[in-house]
């Protein structure tokens, strides 16, 4: 009895089955590939026609945007152009008083530092193809290089020294005979109505303001150049050239007497000590002898600069 109920549970299990997998049967019949195909086709073409309307929309866009932004970049231009023309270029003048050395920052970035007794004219801003300034006295230059646009000096005579990115220096006093233009980095032109002179590293040209022409040689750049730093350096100088350049660091009068006719050559660096320290200095190394001079008051009440007279016997 036991077994034949056991044989009636297989035989109703294995109905139970072969139901199932005749209802799985009859739900694949029933699923339409073709229309789930077509179906998906037709929602990918319509995601693809979304895609290209948007695509389109946006190169629409951005052919209308585009005058837009040249129109605004054009204007732009103009009105920052026409800025420059109404700003009006107002010309400046540095000083550097006697015994002074002054830095000046010109409006291109470039440097300059002026010794004692020296003054520098320059524009606000640099509106021409050129860029022009105006020395008198002595000036050591570094200038920005810009070849759109060339820099000169302008100085007495006629004389203008060009400047392709570079660092010089220029001595143009107005009680000075000679002229000195020395070319540390780059390249100067120094021209003047008839003549050009183009300069190298360590060179010096000298104009000679009574005889109108240039020589060059090969100098010592420290020693022309170390006053901006306010050190005075001399390496082979004679005694004029020595007293002239201490009494313009020091705002003295300083006035050689002659005795001898011998020349005395000098080698020294100096920057922190006072003239009449440099003065014992000079005379362990040449025959001389110096004094303050007595200063007297003017009919203004003022007193005339300090004089010191020295004697070379």
């Amino acid at each position: 009895m036991t077994e034949h109920i056991g044989h009636t549970d297989d035989i109703a299990k294995t109905i139970r089955i072969a139901k199932a997998i005749e209802r799985d049967i009859q739900e694949y019949k029933s699923f339409d590939v073709q229309a789930a195909y077509w179906k998906s086709k037709k929602r990918l073409d319509a995601e693809r026609r979304k895609s290209t309307v948007i695509f389109y929309l946006l190169r629409i866009a951005a052919i209308l945007l585009l005058p837009l932004i040249i129109s605004t970049g054009v204007l732009s231009y103009l009105y920052t152009q026409q800025l420059k023309q109404v700003e009006p270029v107002s010309y400046l003048e540095a000083f550097s008083a006697p015994g002074i050395v002054t830095q000046v920052l010109l409006p291109d970035s470039s440097k300059v530092w002026l010794n004692a007794g020296s003054s520098l004219r320059y524009p606000s801003r640099f509106a021409e193809k050129e860029r022009n300034v105006q020395l008198s006295g002595e000036g050591y230059f570094e200038v920005q290089s810009d070849l759109e646009h060339p820099f000169y000096v302008s100085l007495e005579n006629g004389i203008k020294v060009k400047a392709h990115g570079t660092k010089f220096n220029i001595s143009s006093y107005q009680e000075d005979r000679v002229m000195e233009t020395t070319l540390e980095t780059g390249l100067v032109d120094i021209m003047s109505a008839s003549h050009t002179v183009q300069l190298k590293p360590n060179e010096q040209a000298c104009y000679d303001k009574d005889e109108g022409h240039f020589t060059t040689r090969v100098v010592n750049i420290e020693e022309k150049t170390a006053w901006k730093d306010g050190r005075l350096v001399f390496r082979n100088a004679t005694l004029e050239e020595v007293l002239k350049k201490l009494s313009r660091r020091y705002n003295i009068d300083i006035v050689l007497h002659r005795q001898s006719r011998k020349d005395y050559k000098f080698r020294a660096t100096f920057s922190s000590e006072n003239i009449t320290q440099i003065l014992d200095y000079l005379r362990m190394a040449a025959p001389i002898s110096w004094s303050f001079a007595d200063m007297k008051q003017q009919q203004d009440y003022t007193y005339p600069r300090q004089r010191i007279e020295v004697w070379l016997k």
